[in-house]
């Protein structure tokens, strides 16, 4: 059962934290030999900032499930070899997704 609610979450943090990515792309944030926020045509300062707010708390609240995910596939007595396997490897699922995400975003997104 812990295993299963660990997923769960794990899926959870997953999804909010494309959530928090794909918010920090639409206010324009990208790499360009340091983080930069494009001036895009069509939005205002409140608008870029709220979505870089958004964005960033979506990527907290992608740490803070993926921590609770581990918290509960990995509590209790004693947690099994397979348990341990089995939430360890959806969690590096869930890092490896949102880095290539961001990576995406940052650096290869349309740049207006």
């Amino acid at each position: 059962m812990r295993i299963i609610g660990s997923l769960f979450l794990a899926l959870a943090a997953t999804i909010v934290g494309l959530l928090g990515v794909l918010m920090i792309g639409l206010a324009g944030v990208h790499w360009d030999g340091g983080l930069v926020v494009a001036q895009l045509s069509d939005s205002n300062d409140t608008e870029r900032a709220l979505g870089i707010a958004m964005g960033v708390g979506g990527l907290l609240g992608w740490v803070g499930l993926s921590c609770a995910a581990a918290y509960a596939g990995l509590g209790g007595q004693r947690p099994s070899r397979a348990s341990c396997i089995a939430v360890w490897t959806i969690l590096g699922l869930g890092v490896a997704i949102i880095a290539s995400a961001t990576t995406f975003v940052l650096f290869f997104s349309i740049r207006h």
